[in-house]
């Protein structure tokens, strides 16, 4: 194995960090503590996972993982609409069903949203009114 060959390749905690992270990507020092439950406090995770999120091959792992991720989501969409299309195009099935195929068909299309503009005029004010000490 080459010495690049060596820097692409994750080490176990590395590995498990990049899956705990993409479960939950809104806390990276958790995610750290989950791959790796032999660190000392959470603010050493946090540092420790801030350090891990800059590497280059970490970045790349994460991105592979994203794809991969978001293959089995499209995937499943198109499985769905696939199955809405074919029980509301089915003349023989109950009406029921047709129109709660269409109604999620619909949802997915985002046909149903209502868009409200709100214009507000005026001015803003800001207060001092707290009292010095």
């Amino acid at each position: 194995m080459t010495h690049e060959e060596k820097s692409k390749s994750l080490s176990s905690v590395q590995k498990l960090f990049v899956e705990e992270y993409l479960k939950d990507p809104s806390d990276g020092g958790a995610a750290y503590q989950r791959a790796n439950p032999n660190s000392k406090s959470k603010k050493a995770a946090s540092v420790a996972a801030s350090k891990l999120l800059r590497m280059p091959k970490i970045q790349e792992a994460l991105r592979a993982s994203a794809k991969d991720i978001l293959g089995v989501l499209e995937a499943r969409i198109i499985q769905n609409v696939e199955f809405w299309l074919e029980i509301r195009d089915d003349k023989e099935g109950r009406s029921a069903d047709r129109m709660k195929a269409s109604e999620y068909l619909g949802k997915y299309m985002q046909m149903f949203i209502e868009k409200k503009e709100v214009d507000i005029s005026g001015k803003v004010q800001i207060v001092d009114n707290i009292p010095n000490a």
